[in-house]
């Protein structure tokens, strides 16, 4: 595996576009095309928040025959809790870009990020499409990544090589995402009701939002089942392994289209070539994770955060995300108070198993508790410890052997005063 450039356009015949349809009112690029040549297999993950915006909810139609060669997004308007309307406006954008590729408007995927409960300028985005599809090339890929962007400060775009047999493949990828960032992305579900919420899915508001999307080319020739399966196992211990402020979003997801035009052996399932290709995709899908939490809103420092000693995997995760998620221990963070007491709190009401007289807790090298006690650690070095644009917090459950790893950021003044008034 070795890392290329290119991004999204990377893997041979996407090509990639980006532009300004007036969406966001300081004439950023906000609308974007990914198109293959050829149909691809398609796979997605999508939020498991119960309110979801109408391109979540449509791309899960979209995806009922796993296959799929455009992706239109939007940024700068979520289109989540717009009505039926907001419905017929995400399906309008399929359609749109259908009518000029020749494509069925079910092989096209939509996506929006921005802010909720504001109705989307569909007619902005209907008179921009001739444009953003004439402006397709294979060097479109930063015009892409730069189109999604909401309050991100840095483009996050990727590309790998591999060898699948004795054929190059490669993948790239484009994300975003900077704050509303817990992710819990699962497969598609069963079917929302006919006005595209479920029952427990009503209530609308003006909702601040900026969503992780990540969108996924491969020239991969790959079977539908290990498809789906490395991308849940990438984006499991990935992208549902960060967090920056608690807060699940209506929008997120991840969509990966796979045109096999590198034309190597079929990657099946279980395979060695499997293993192989879902390796790459976890290290893409890890940097990208790593840039979004690094990139994050009001963030000074970024921290990884290892569980060990766990009975089991699912105990590990909950700990690390507990700990990740908590207020208090990300306050502490930013203002380098080495209050690891906070850590302890989170580990135990996480709802995982948790023995306070068998847990051990690390700060960087730092053995600070242990024996259900403080250890005669120098206060001097602690704060040093916390001091750290990169921190590492290790907990030791000594109840098992599984492990987990989360990735966070501290809650700043800068997020507070952001998020008090996003709107405006």
């Amino acid at each position: 595996m070795k890392m290329t450039k290119g991004g999204i356009t990377a893997p041979k015949g996407f090509t990639a576009s980006g532009m300004s349809a007036g969406i966001k009112k300081s004439g950023k690029k906000d609308l974007v095309l990914i198109y293959s040549e050829q149909e691809c297999e398609a796979a997605g993950l999508f939020t498991t928040n119960k309110v979801q915006a109408s391109c979540v909810v449509i791309n899960k139609q979209h995806l009922k025959n796993g296959k799929a060669q455009a992706i239109i997004a939007n940024s700068g308007n979520a289109n989540c809790m717009t009505g039926k309307k907001g419905f017929a406006d995400s399906r309008t954008m399929a359609s749109a870009v259908a009518k000029l590729l020749d494509l069925s408007k079910q092989d096209v995927l939509v996506a929006s990020t921005g802010v909720i409960g504001q109705p989307l300028p569909i007619k902005k985005i209907v008179t921009a499409v001739p444009v953003l599809v004439g402006a397709l090339k294979r060097s479109g890929s930063k015009d892409a990544a730069l189109g999604i962007l909401t309050t991100d400060r840095t483009v996050k775009e990727v590309a790998t090589e591999i060898i699948i047999g004795k054929t190059k493949v490669r993948i790239g990828a484009i994300a975003k995402g900077a704050g509303m960032i817990h992710p819990q992305m699962g497969p598609p579900s069963a079917p929302s009701s006919a006005k595209g919420y479920g029952r427990a899915q009503q209530g609308y508001g003006g909702a601040k939002h900026a969503t992780m999307l990540c969108f996924v080319s491969t020239d991969a020739a790959i079977a539908p089942t290990a498809l789906r399966v490395a991308l849940n196992t990438a984006v499991e211990n990935s992208f549902n392994m960060i967090t920056i402020d608690g807060d699940m979003s209506t929008n997120d997801m991840v969509l990966l289209l796979a045109n096999g035009m590198a034309k190597n052996k079929l990657i099946t399932k279980d395979s060695k070539e499997a293993t192989v290709f879902g390796v790459a995709l976890q290290s893409l899908f890890l940097t990208l994770a790593k840039l979004m939490v690094r990139d994050a809103e009001g963030a000074t420092k970024f921290i990884e955060l290892d569980v060990t000693g766990a009975r089991s995997t699912k105990d590990a995760r909950k700990v690390a995300r507990s700990i990740a998620s908590s207020n208090l221990v990300k306050c502490a963070l930013f203002g380098s108070d080495p209050n690891w007491g906070r850590i302890a709190a989170a580990a135990g009401y996480s709802g995982a198993h948790v023995d306070p007289w068998k847990m051990r807790i690390y700060i960087g090298k730092e053995l600070v508790l242990k024996n259900g006690g403080p250890t005669n650690v120098a206060t001097a070095v602690l704060d040093a410890a916390f001091a750290k644009k990169d921190i590492q917090i290790h907990v030791d459950l000594g109840l098992g052997k599984q492990t987990a790893i989360a990735y966070t950021c501290d809650l700043s003044t800068s997020y507070v005063k952001k998020n008090s008034a996003y709107r405006t």
